[in-house]
């Protein structure tokens, strides 16, 4: 079964940095890199976005980059960038 999952880095007022990842995945291990660019030294978070249906999910959110499809955040990790 695959996803489209979304990665998305934001800083620590919630405004979106970067998305990191943007496709259709199997489910999986991964790892992503992301040297920082434009970003100053901070604490930033990630956060991960699933389009798998949720069965009696409320908390499903629409996202710019698919106005057509609905997302379940599905974890919100602590970055730090130096």
């Amino acid at each position: 079964m695959h996803s489209l999952v979304l990665v998305k880095l934001v800083n620590i007022i919630g405004m979106e940095v970067a998305t990191l990842v943007n496709e259709t995945k199997e489910p999986g291990s991964y790892e992503v890199k992301y040297e920082g660019n434009g970003c100053s030294a901070g604490i930033y978070y990630y956060k991960l976005y699933t389009d798998s249906s949720f069965e009696g999910s409320n908390d499903l959110v629409s996202l710019p980059e698919h106005p057509n499809k609905k997302f379940k955040l599905v974890d919100t990790k602590e970055v730090l960038i130096i």
